[in-house]
């Protein structure tokens, strides 16, 4: 085998890692109800998008599989809690939701960690799939991270290495615990199993909090588990500062498509706000334009004109902010809000692309609604 080859294989490698330093796989159910009862079941949607605010404000992309790809039912909704009211009206993440990938379509290579949300849905489909067991299998012995939330412990109750053996053996585990369950009720009489038991089952250490609501959560080795909904945010700020130790960029040279899009969006964003046209030029195709709806008609604005109105030095009162990134090769949709406090605020989309070893907005379209003073204070 020549060196030329062996030096390709090793680029192919190491460019695959660095792809996957920023793909984290979240795992739902498809369940409607609760065994064969007529028990409406969910899953469990603080527990989704709580840690999903963190792992893409930390710079990771989020895909969804569930056992059967589609639509996912969601549950456990509370409407006056605004970040929940935030993806609730989020049509491009809702969407992410009612179109699920199935689980034969995922690389596991792709990932670097896999997360299990909880809802009584996470019950079932979940743990007896065995190409979910796979993905998550492969992930672990790259040196990713498994985690779970409440009863998306229930995912892992049968997962184990490629010799029958567990893969969390004598690892402390959580989720949620007999102790609060009413084992009385039909719905919990239709569980396919316990959760304490299957985990001791197969080897692991069962244990919880018995307080609860309390964001009792567990990280050993590379497993990190929460026991109830209380525990989301914490187990995503776990996970990620584990992926921060694990999978750093090689000399702290070659960045990762996710920062250089989001450096391409801060160009745009802090280049308008601090009077830098120079950071716009870098950020913009030559041929980009802005494009928004003005009493009901198109208004289309050039990049040329848009960055002619940047004066160099003059600031605005500008508060920027990426609310979304998702990426695909060489194409990349994003979203950001950009706040001018008591007076508007803006929600922009973004189509960027890359060519030329860089990445370039292509597009945006906006919107905006007024503010009433001291809104946004």
């Amino acid at each position: 085998m020549n060196k030329l080859f062996l030096v390709l294989l090793a680029f192919i490698a190491w460019s695959t890692n660095i792809y996957a330093q920023n793909k984290i796989l979240f795992v739902t159910s498809n369940q409607d109800f609760y065994g064969s009862t007529t028990i409406s079941a969910s899953n469990h949607f603080g527990e989704i998008i709580e840690p999903y605010e963190v792992f893409i404000q930390a710079g990771y992309q989020v895909d969804f599989i569930s056992p059967k790809g589609g639509a996912i039912p969601i549950g456990y909704l509370n409407t006056s809690d605004s970040l929940q009211k935030k993806y609730l009206y989020d049509a491009w993440f809702m969407d992410k939701l009612e179109h699920t990938l199935k689980p034969t379509e995922i690389i596991a290579e792709n990932y670097v960690a896999i997360f299990y949300s909880g809802g009584g849905a996470a019950m079932f489909g979940v743990a007896e799939d065995t190409t979910i067991q796979k993905i998550a299998r492969n992930i672990y012995h790259r040196n990713g991270v498994i985690s779970t939330i409440c009863h998306g412990t229930a995912g892992i109750a049968y997962l184990k290495d490629e010799n029958g053996k567990s893969l969390y053996a004598g690892k402390r585990i959580t989720g949620y615990p007999d102790k609060f369950e009413n084992t009385e009720m039909d719905y919990y009489k239709a569980f396919p199993f316990s959760i304490d038991q299957a985990i001791h089952k197969n080897e692991g250490n069962f244990i919880y909090s018995e307080k609860a609501g309390d964001g009792f959560h567990l990280v050993d080795g590379r497993f990190v588990t929460g026991q109830d909904p209380s525990s989301a945010t914490q187990v995503a700020v776990e996970v990620v500062k584990m992926l921060k130790h694990h999978f750093k960029n090689p000399n702290g040279i070659v960045k990762t498509d996710s920062e250089q899009v989001t450096e391409t969006l801060l160009h745009y964003i802090e280049g308008t706000a601090n009077g830098q046209p120079e950071r716009l030029q870098k950020a913009f195709h030559p041929s980009f334009n802005l494009y928004t709806v003005a009493t009901d008609s198109l208004w289309i604005r050039s990049g040329e004109q848009y960055i002619s109105n940047v004066q160099v030095g003059e600031k605005t009162n500008r508060i920027g902010k990426i609310i979304s990134i998702d990426i695909e090769k060489d194409a990349a949709i994003a979203k950001a809000e950009i706040l001018i406090p008591n007076v508007r605020l803006f929600t922009d989309y973004f189509l960027l692309l890359k060519y030329g070893g860089a990445w370039k907005i292509v597009h945006k379209s906006y919107s905006w609604r007024d503010l009433i003073p001291m809104e946004g204070k």
